[in-house]
């Protein structure tokens, strides 16, 4: 038992710094740790997602199988939702990719990539307008900026009637995306007047938003650290980010670090790196050297005026 724990562990490591890496090692270590970890283990579950993420774009079945089994274990995780919906999209089982996007929307019902894929998909795969103008409304409401968002808005209500509110969203999103050729398209197709036809083909994206604030605000809540506390970490990560150039390749390990970052400011009693690491479903090394660069980069201390909650 000591020496599979110990192989376990090891192998959790070594993964982890090649996926920090962008190694080509890191497929084959994380098969070996999903392999020997018990299965519903944080190892497992480890290994499990990260090769769903690996696999997602080229073997998106395989990838499937690999979210499967987190699920099981994990059924409160939006972000597994969602990338359960992107391979579905990408194999054309697009029923069952929007029922992933809605169980997805619903437990983050703030982020607009959800909303966005899920409407997208009932409008032009399922042909349904009538149902996606929702969910692309509030898309557009979180993430007013985005061209691609602001686009799928104009093709769903072009499709509903509203000929002139459709062209000039759908002039907007060329304004914003002007490289796009779909948004050329699109105006071209609203001002030849619309059908009730789909004008597109369906496609979906991963979100493009900051991983590592979001993680850090998911998982610091779940722990119960006041609101206050989470502004400070993502303050701290702003600041971060400001003070030198980051590859973030794994967000979870810098949330798992900024969070462990504000225990140590705010002198939580208790908290360790290893349990916050298995919170965020990382190595407790990967925790210590991030948080080790953020302490030395910031000069962070216990009580630091800069990001205690009460200051």
């Amino acid at each position: 038992m000591d020496q599979r724990a110990s192989t376990v562990e090891e192998l959790w490591e070594r993964a982890e710094e090649a996926l920090e890496a962008s190694s080509e090692r890191a497929e084959g270590l994380l098969t070996q740790l999903a392999l020997v970890a018990e299965e519903g283990s944080d190892a497992s579950l480890f290994a499990h997602r990260h090769l769903a993420e690996l696999l997602l774009e080229d073997h998106p079945w395989r990838a499937a199988l690999h979210l499967r089994r987190v699920l099981g274990h994990c059924a409160e995780d939006d972000i597994l939702h969602a990338l359960m919906g992107l391979c579905h999209a990408l194999l054309g089982n697009y029923r069952v990719a929007v029922r992933s996007y809605r169980e997805a929307s619903t437990l983050a019902p703030q982020t607009p990539w959800y909303h966005h894929n899920l409407g997208h998909l009932m409008d032009i795969a399922l042909d349904d307008p009538v149902g996606a103008e929702p969910h692309l409304r509030r898309a557009y409401e979180l993430e007013p900026e985005h061209d691609e968002i602001i686009g799928s808005l104009a093709h769903c209500v072009a499709r509903l009637g509203d000929v002139d509110l459709a062209r000039q969203l759908a002039e907007l999103a060329q304004e914003k995306g002007p490289c796009n050729p779909d948004h050329r398209a699109l105006v071209e197709w609203i001002e030849g007047g619309a059908t009730d036809a789909p004008a597109a083909i369906a496609t979906v994206r991963r979100p493009s938003g900051d991983r590592v604030a979001e993680t850090v605000q998911l998982k610091m809540g779940e722990a119960g650290f006041s609101r206050a506390e989470i502004e400070r970490a993502t303050q701290l990560w702003s600041d971060m980010q400001a003070h030198c150039e980051l590859r973030v390749t794994k967000p979870e390990v810098l949330a798992a670090a900024l969070e462990y970052a504000i225990a140590v400011v705010e002198q939580r009693p208790g908290c360790t790196q290893a349990e916050v690491a298995r919170r965020y479903g990382v190595a407790p090394t990967s925790v210590s050297a991030r948080f080790a660069q953020i302490r030395n980069a910031l000069a962070l201390r216990p009580g630091d005026p800069r990001y205690a909650a009460s200051r």
